[in-house]
């Protein structure tokens, strides 16, 4: 996936636990899956796979127009979906830190987040002025980064956390690709800076690898060792989260989590592949059927507009209905009490369409006339939602190290390792981890 390192020929490194490394990366799916007690992660790649002609073809007649279930990213039938734009919640909720390395595909997780459970995500700085009781997780790099050096303040609002760990060997990297784009002013996620200009960085005591290895670790301790009770911490891996077979596992394991807190309802489980297609693995997923789609729309807008006409016609009939009574009752015509039946002049809703009153279904697409707009079909079909999380650059995708810097990392992941050993899923990835770094040819020039 993005900026990730072709691994070369292994060198004879004898401190690398090679045959371990195997073992808890062979053991990662059973133990990921069998994290989901529901079991929603299927049995094989065929239950987990879903295309965009699957999701599309799935016709909408049977979407559940429930109010407690979220109307924004829609579920289709046999595990379709349709991602749409999320929104703030209009009730205060518990918000969950989604915490990373810099580089570390945050700005990918954001958009997933927001596609699994309808809900805004904000970020430390609170940079869109989305504040923190209506939105679903926060992003945070604390503490590599304390924004505004405000996170003491802002942590108390926080009591889980979801933390997306990414191999350094590949993080730092990216996040020297974000700096050459601000300080080229290149566009995000666009361009991988000269591996002349990488060394300069890597080598540099200040900013290369000297600062982000003991970082990385620091950053990593904190999460580790932030909450007492483990429930309270979901650890997942960017290579677990970009991986063809462990990316829906790793997707619903996250929808799972976020689903535990008072007022998210993710999308189905069952469309949680789907929506992990959408938004990470759009690069691989076949464009559906054009025909297939108009018909899907044109089904869909006629089936809403009959319904919306039949129910105003009904709200007509309840109306005229009233006037008749009241018409044939000379009493009720001069009885205050009558005047003032709340039925009739007091509840809104008995006067005007129950739809315009009701926002979350001015919201849902599936009320509206024209219920799969054309916008729903290009962010299905281009795999991209408003954060658009596609990573689409260009560059060298290699970058060179010297035996320093991978003797530096694989140390440090040991000792993380030998620290946190009875995490299962952390020693996995920790492992996987060495086993990267350890096939890595290093550069003394």
């Amino acid at each position: 996936m993005n900026d990730q390192i072709q691994a070369e020929t292994p060198p004879a490194r004898g401190r690398a636990p090679l045959a371990a490394a195997l073992l808890f990366f062979t053991a990662g799916a059973t133990f990921l899956a069998s994290s989901l007690q529901s079991g929603g992660s299927g049995s094989g790649s065929n239950n987990i796979r879903h295309s965009a002609a699957l999701s599309i073809q799935s016709a909408p007649e049977d979407i559940p127009n429930d109010n407690n279930r979220r109307k924004l990213s829609v579920s289709l039938p046999h595990g379709g979906c349709l991602v749409t734009y999320a929104h703030m919640t209009d009730y205060p909720i518990a918000p969950t830190w989604q915490a990373s390395f810099p580089g570390s595909g945050a700005r990918m997780t954001w958009s997933l987040v927001e596609a699994l459970t309808g809900i805004r995500t904000n970020d430390d700085y609170d940079s869109h002025e989305r504040g923190y009781e209506n939105v679903v997780a926060v992003k945070t790099h604390y503490p590599v980064k304390n924004a505004r050096r405000r996170f003491g303040e802002l942590d108390q609002l926080f009591d889980r956390a979801i933390v997306i760990l990414r191999n350094p060997i590949n993080a730092i990297p990216s996040y020297f690709n974000l700096l050459y784009e601000h300080m080229h002013q290149l566009p995000n996620h666009s361009t991988r800076g000269p591996n002349e200009d990488w060394i300069l960085y890597r080598d540099d005591r200040n900013h290369g690898m000297m600062y982000q290895v003991p970082g990385y670790e620091k950053f990593v301790e904190y999460w580790m060792e932030k909450y007492p009770d483990q429930s309270q911490l979901l650890v997942v891996s960017y290579e677990d989260l970009t991986d063809d077979f462990m990316g829906p596992i790793a997707a619903a394991r996250i929808a799972k989590f976020l689903g535990e807190q008072d007022g998210v309802n993710p999308i189905a489980e069952e469309s949680v592949p789907c929506v992990w297609e959408t938004i990470v693995n759009y690069k691989n997923v076949a464009p559906p059927n054009p025909d297939l789609v108009a018909q899907v729309n044109a089904e869909a807008a006629a089936k809403a507009k009959s319904e919306a006409l039949a129910d105003a016609a009904a709200a007509q009939e309840e109306v005229d209905l009233r006037n008749d009574q009241m018409a044939q009752d000379p009493m009720a015509q001069q009885d205050p009490m009558a005047q003032q039946d709340p039925m009739t002049q007091q509840d809104p809703m008995a006067q005007q369409d129950p739809m315009a009153q009701d926002p979350m279904a001015q919201q849902d697409p599936m009320t509206q006339e024209g219920a799969l707009p054309a916008n729903y079909q290009r962010r299905r079909l281009q795999g991209k939602t408003h954060a658009d999380p596609s990573s689409l650059r260009t560059g060298p995708k290699e970058r060179p190290y010297t035996t320093q810097n991978l003797s530096d990392l694989i140390s440090m992941f040991e000792r993380l390792v030998e620290k946190y050993r009875y995490d299962e899923n952390f020693v996995r990835i920790m492992t996987s981890y060495i086993e990267t770094v350890s096939k890595i040819e290093p550069v003394d020039d």
